[in-house]
């Protein structure tokens, strides 16, 4: 009988150690997963932009499309999972990526003049831009990634 008793008092005081632990786990807990979200929902816009920018590349790659409808096709893909007024998209001329030995990450897209693809000639290369704040497309209010601008871009060159 002794025993009975001495087990129930001890799993009385271990339910108190429970509770403790798990309210100190649970916040950290809680941040990692708030995290996990975030990046994992960057990466998932990211990816969309990427594959937007090369769905409007490839079909800007074809003899007739013009610029604006290059634009109009990117934003009806990225209007699936966002606003497709917060997205904005440009077709730059991509000629720079002629010169030999050119990185990729040193070239400033902004500053590449605008092309009109219908006026385009065979093998002249263009680049699709898709971009979009991510404090705009946030699930959750955006805590590690405040203020960044998640682009989509794909280079691709006209028959």
């Amino acid at each position: 009988m002794r025993g009975t008793a001495h087990l129930r008092q001890r799993q009385h005081r271990r339910r108190g150690a429970l509770t403790v632990e798990v309210a100190l786990i649970m916040p950290i807990f809680v941040v990692f997963l708030a995290g996990l979200l975030e990046f994992g929902h960057y990466y998932l816009v990211q990816h969309m932009l990427n594959t937007a920018a090369r769905r409007g590349a490839h079909l800007g790659s074809l003899e007739g499309v013009t610029t604006n409808q290059v634009v109009q096709h990117v934003r009806s893909i990225v209007g699936v999972a966002v606003n497709p007024n917060k997205v904005s998209v440009s077709v730059k001329n991509g000629s720079v990526f002629d010169t030999a030995g050119v990185n990729p990450s040193t070239i400033n897209y902004d500053a590449l003049p605008n092309i009109e693809l219908a006026a385009a000639q065979a093998a002249d290369c263009f680049v699709v831009q898709a971009r979009v704040s991510y404090n705009d497309v946030a699930v959750l209010p955006p805590f590690w990634i405040k203020n960044r601008t998640v682009t989509g871009r794909a280079v691709m060159r006209h028959e």
